[in-house]
């Protein structure tokens, strides 16, 4: 996982602990796209903190990835 000492915000947190998790489970942004029914594209911008998501998306990327909501969002 990233330092968590370089992070700063909570929307970089999760961009960090998202990018760690997918690449962690194997899994291709297509991949993590096409099974949390959001856009690769949006992954993209999420993964590089240029993007905002909701609570219920977030929970949707924990189930796919098959983490507690709170591991992508721990510092």
């Amino acid at each position: 996982m990233s330092s968590p000492y370089t992070v700063k915000t909570a929307r970089e947190r999760l961009a960090c602990n998202l990018k760690d998790w997918r690449v962690k489970r194997g899994m291709s942004q297509d991949v993590l796209a096409e099974h949390s029914g959001l856009s690769r594209v949006f992954l993209s911008r999420l993964e590089r903190a240029l993007e905002t998501v909701s609570l219920d998306n977030i929970e949707k990327l924990a189930d796919v990835l098959k983490v507690d909501i709170l591991d992508l969002l721990h510092h």
